[in-house]
């Protein structure tokens, strides 16, 4: 069947693309819908990711609006207890363009990534299509059940959201074994994204580099080189302070400095602090916070020597590293 992919975020945007060239494999077609306002700035690659020819179309939506307009605009009763008919109403003249796809989507299965409420216009607009949910992060393998909310939303006649719906017959994950709840853990398969990469040729691998202009960053060099990932600690409830973080990652490139070695810093592409200005004056060089960090394994001359972060586990999906460093949340305690 063809095949929808709903997303949000560069890494499902990196995942998609990968498949998307596998379902051209199988001869089936790819619809990418963008939920433009998971990821600030992410509309920039509806024109660009159109030109790989893998994507039937590449369009945008505004779900996180549709939600919004729910919860503010909305009545209680309609709130409550027609929150499902609601929330489509309010999606669709939000995103009136989605009606144009009706056909393609209904007849597709649908596969999404972080299934919570800006989602869910898709499993209450196409409830008898299959759903697949694909990996998010840490927290899709970490996810337990708030028994609560999910009876409250039975009673609301609302999907139960994060891949615990009948409608979600599937979920894609690198380590299926490592899914804490066992509801979800039955449904697991394995998501192989070497497997993924390695099945493109090279001439896909340069039409992708090209989509995000790889080329002109500078990543190329001979020497030695050091790459730091960021997060949105703050952002995500962490104590910690904005000069907290900017301390450790100033360690983090003396360090390399002091062994002649070139700094490739990696912005998250949710990051709150503006590293770019605080690093200025530092011999470092800035790899934007839109670009797919696994963008990287498209080229195997790109090679670093040693990758840190705290705890993005971005960093185990990158193939051309020799030392990666994940130091772990309790390294915030003994900085």
């Amino acid at each position: 069947m063809d095949q929808v992919y709903v997303i949000d975020s560069v890494y499902h945007m990196y995942i998609s693309i990968l498949l998307s060239y596998e379902n051209k494999r199988a001869n089936k077609k790819t619809l990418l819908i963008i939920n433009v306002e998971g990821t600030e700035g992410i509309d920039a690659y509806l024109d660009p990711l159109k030109q790989l020819t893998t994507f039937e179309d590449v369009i945008g939506v505004k779900g996180a609006s549709a939600v919004l307009a729910l919860k503010k605009d909305a009545n209680k009763f309609d709130s409550f207890f027609r929150r499902s008919s609601t929330l489509k109403k309010m999606f669709e003249e939000i995103n009136p363009h989605i009606n144009k796809y009706h056909d393609f989507i209904s007849k597709a299965e649908i596969n999404l990534f972080h299934i919570i409420m800006s989602k869910a216009y898709f499993l209450v607009k196409f409830p008898k299509n299959k759903f697949r949910m694909l990996e998010e992060g840490i927290g899709t393998y970490t996810k337990k059940p708030r028994k609560f909310r999910r009876f409250k939303r039975k009673v609301m006649g609302f999907p139960q959201l994060m891949g615990y719906d009948k409608q979600v017959k599937e979920i894609l994950v690198q380590n299926p074994e490592k899914m804490i709840d066992t509801k979800l853990r039955s449904k697991s398969h394995k998501l192989d994204l070497e497997y993924l990469l390695n099945r493109l040729s090279d001439t896909e691998k340069r039409a992708i580099i090209s989509a995000f202009n790889l080329e002109d960053l500078d990543v190329y060099s001979n020497k030695k080189k050091v790459l730091i990932l960021t997060q949105p600690l703050i952002k995500s409830g962490f104590k910690v302070t904005p000069e907290e973080m900017i301390s450790i990652y100033k360690k983090f490139i003396d360090n390399a400095l002091s062994k002649d070695m070139e700094v490739y810093f990696k912005l998250h592409p949710r990051e709150e602090i503006d590293y770019k200005s605080v690093f200025e004056n530092e011999k470092i060089k800035i790899i934007p916070n839109l670009i797919p960090i696994e963008i990287l394994n498209m080229d195997s001359s790109i090679y670093f020597d040693e990758a840190y972060t705290i705890c993005s586990g971005a960093i185990f999906n990158l193939k051309h590293v020799g030392e990666i460093h994940f130091l772990g949340m309790d390294y915030l305690d003994r900085k």
